[in-house]
């Protein structure tokens, strides 16, 4: 994956650097593509997502196992994602003409994993943890992005941003600008941020209103 995106970033012919690897990922194409069957159907434990990196976006269906949810599904998993019936997107969330049956991904070399429709998932009363949502901007090396995270009740945002756990976090409401292109900005009500991605955060100042004009 690193040798990968190395070789995306390069200069191109013309002398400018275009980090958005749908770009190249289309150039291979010497036809149309034809479209790939689906692995298998559906189930209850298949949930759309979209991965967005600093240099790919791409579409598609996660399997959860034996895991009711996305957040317990990532901070369990070892090893490569699987995507199935994936679609590559463009920067601005575009589908290109670039599919595939699937595409294994590093979730190390993912900012972003969104929920474009998140169900809503019932947790039993023994199991519920009392907590508070905090608005954050969150810096990354390819975005900027604002969305609330979820705490313990008698916990500190400090202790939180501090942790080296989960590995991906929550937040709800989340609004990105891709730093290539500001005019592009997407919205998910759900999505899970990578940890080791974070540049910078802080909490959502009072007299700033979480939207276009934060990002």
């Amino acid at each position: 994956m690193d040798a990968t995106m190395t070789r995306l970033s390069e200069t191109t012919e013309h002398g400018a650097i275009d980090g958005d690897a749908s770009t190249y990922l289309e150039e291979m194409l010497v036809g149309e593509l034809p479209a790939p069957a689906r692995l298998a159907p559906a189930t209850d434990q298949s949930i759309e997502v979209e991965l967005v990196g600093p240099h790919l976006r791409l579409a598609g269906t996660v399997e959860l196992g034996r895991f009711r949810r996305l957040s317990d599904f990532l901070n369990s998993h070892d090893g490569l994602i699987e995507l199935r019936d994936c679609t590559v997107l463009r920067r601005n969330g575009e589908a290109t003409k670039v599919t595939a049956q699937s595409i294994w991904v590093s979730p190390v070399e993912v900012t972003l994993i969104g929920e474009p429709a998140p169900l809503p998932i019932p947790v039993m009363p023994e199991f519920r943890i009392n907590k508070r949502s905090e608005p954050l901007i969150v810096v990354t090396p390819g975005h900027t992005l604002s969305g609330n995270v979820f705490i313990p009740q008698d916990g500190t945002l400090g202790a939180f941003v501090e942790s080296n756990d989960p590995r991906f976090i929550p937040m709800s409401d989340m609004r990105t600008r891709s730093l290539a292109d500001r005019r592009i900005i997407t919205r998910y009500p759900f999505a899970m941020l990578n940890r080791r991605h974070i540049v910078a955060t802080t909490p959502l100042p009072p007299n700033m209103a979480p939207g276009r004009r934060v990002l």
